[in-house]
């Protein structure tokens, strides 16, 4: 396992496109360097993708770029306000996750652990990273994982990507006006076929079809209409539905090699 020395410098902030299409390649070339471990990478790749291919409706050489801090500050908000928030959100997951992992990589473990408890010091990261490094070190010596460290591997990638979406991704959907909310949530879908081929009819997820047919254990808490912006909404629907499928999907390699060789690739297209 190497650290994936093809990770590409991200374009200023005002580049929008193309630094989110970075982004996507940098977390596809990070789970290719060490797909035993960095399921949450891969995911990232294509939830990334997807939020590219959304943001490029905005006109963004028009309207520049503005803070987070600068958005949320605005009385009369505005589409253009919302779309400034999801910018804003790629970027902080890449920050604030993302190059955890090629750090984790690249450094020493003392150092990195040293590192990781100044820039996301939470438990729950700090314990992923340890369960992580433990798979690593029975990786390097074996040369596979067996079903416990597999497990392991599952257990501290689920827990990245819950601390992504409670420490991340909330605060900044909290920020969307309702109509914005209630749009998203109504066209908000994922799926692991990207690669411009037919989609098997088990791999798509649409998420208010989900939440509605599968979704009433969270649902029936107090509201009833599905909602992306809702934690525990949100969070049910990627535990209950995009999970099974990214694991039922890396079970056919050539295929997953495939989109995720696509992603990597984000960059020039």
């Amino acid at each position: 396992m190497a650290e994936p020395s093809s990770l590409i410098k991200l374009p200023s902030k005002e580049q929008v496109l193309e630094r989110n299409q970075t982004i996507t390649s940098n977390y596809a070339r990070i789970y290719e360097s060490c797909p035993e471990l960095f399921k949450w990478a891969a995911m990232a790749s294509f939830a990334s993708f997807h939020i590219g291919e959304k943001m490029k409706l905005w006109n963004w050489e028009a309207s520049g770029i503005r803070t987070f801090d600068d958005t949320c500050l605005r009385k009369n908000r505005t589409i253009e306000d919302d779309f400034q928030v999801i910018r804003v959100l790629n970027n902080a997951i890449y920050e604030r996750v993302g190059t955890l992992h090629s750090d984790f990589l690249k450094l020493p473990y003392r150092t990195f652990q040293g590192m990781l408890l100044q820039k996301e010091g939470h438990q729950i990261i700090s314990k992923s990273f340890d369960q992580l490094h433990t798979a690593r070190l029975f990786l390097e010596q074996f040369q596979y994982l067996d079903n416990e460290h597999k497990s392991i591997v599952w257990e501290a990638n689920v827990n990245i990507l819950w601390h992504e979406q409670y420490r991340v991704v909330q605060p900044h959907f909290d920020q969307l006006t309702g109509l914005f909310s209630n749009t998203m949530s109504l066209i908000a879908s994922f799926d692991y076929r990207v690669n411009h081929r037919k989609t098997g009819r088990f791999l798509p997820s649409r998420f208010v079809l989900f939440m509605l047919f599968k979704g009433w254990k969270a649902l029936r808490k107090g509201q009833w209409i599905p909602d992306m912006t809702n934690l525990d909404h949100r969070w049910f629907w990627i535990a209950n539905d995009i999970l099974p499928k990214w694991k039922k999907m890396e079970r056919d390699q050539k295929v997953i090699a495939q989109e995720i060789s696509f992603l990597t690739k984000a960059i020039s297209r």
